[in-house]
C-alpha cells in the first residue's frame, strides 16, 4: 500500500446493485475501492476516443502469463483486443491481489434463469453496464469482456471453477493508471444467490487522481 497516487480530481459512490460509467484521461489513475467490504465489481473498458478498441480479457491474461507479469488472479497490464493489443491500463497498486481476470463473463438475466430459476426482476451486471453505457451510445450488444474485480474464484485441474466469497474488507482497493483516454463502466455486482458477495450487495467507491 503506497497511499494516494496523486491529487484527487473526482470521487463518487456506485450504489449497491447498480452501475456507472466514467472517463479517465491518459496519465490519470483511478481507484476502485471497497465501501462496506465484501463487494465484487464487474468492469468494462474502452478507448474513449474509439469504442472499437476495448479491453480483451483472454489476450490480457495470456500475454501477462507468457511475459511473467501476472496470472488469472492478478496481472499488471490490460491489453486491448487483437489486432491492436495496446496496453490500455497498468495496475500500480493492489491491496487485494485476488480477482477473476481470465473469464470475461458477468451475471445476466439468462444466468439467473438457468442457475436460480429466477425468470425476471433480478438486476444483473449486464443490465447495470448497459444502462451506464447507454448515454455514450454503447448498446448491450457492445458490452464486451468483463474484469471481475475483487472476485474470488478457484480454478480446478479439470477445467471447472468454484466461486467463493470475496476476501476483501472495507480498506481494500486497486489503483489503475490509464495509458490512453479510457471510458470505464463499473457495476456493483447484485449477485445475492451465489457466494460472490457473501450473499448480499454493497456499494463500491471510485476515486480519480491526476
Amino acid at each position: 500500500m503506497s497511499g494516494l497516487p496523486g491529487n484527487l480530481a473526482e470521487e463518487f459512490i456506485i450504489p449497491a446493485r447498480h452501475g456507472r460509467a466514467f472517463k479517465v484521461k491518459k496519465g490519470q489513475t483511478f481507484r476502485i475501492h471497497q465501501v462496506d467490504g465484501k463487494q465484487v465489481g464487474d468492469c468494462v473498458f474502452y478507448n474513449a476516443n474509439d469504442y472499437k478498441e476495448w479491453w480483451h480479457c483472454g489476450q490480457s491474461w495470456a500475454i501477462n502469463v507468457i511475459c511473467g507479469t501476472g496470472t488469472s488472479k492478478s496481472f499488471k497490464y490490460f491489453y486491448s483486443k487483437p489486432p491492436r493489443e495496446n496496453i490500455m491500463m497498468t495496475v500500480v497498486d493492489d491491496t487485494c491481489g485476488n480477482h477473476w481476470g481470465n473469464m470475461g463473463g458477468r451475471c445476466s438475466t439468462r444466468l439467473y434463469q438457468l442457475r436460480d430459476s429466477i425468470e425476471s426482476g433480478h438486476r444483473s451486471c449486464q443490465e447495470n453496464l448497459t444502462e451506464a453505457l447507454a448515454p455514450y451510445g454503447i448498446s448491450g450488444d457492445e458490452v464486451f469482456d468483463i474484469f471481475n474485480v475483487f472476485m474470488n474464484v478457484d480454478l480446478h485441474e479439470d477445467g471447472g471453477f468454484t466461486i467463493k466469497p470475496t476476501e476483501v474488507d472495507s480498506e481494500d482497493y486497486i489503483d489503475i493508471r490509464a495509458e490512453m483516454d479510457i471510458l470505464a463502466a463499473v457495476s456493483a455486482c447484485p449477485a445475492d444467490t451465489s457466494p460472490t458477495n457473501s450473499g448480499k450487495s454493497a456499494p463500491l467507491g471510485i476515486k480519480i487522481f491526476h
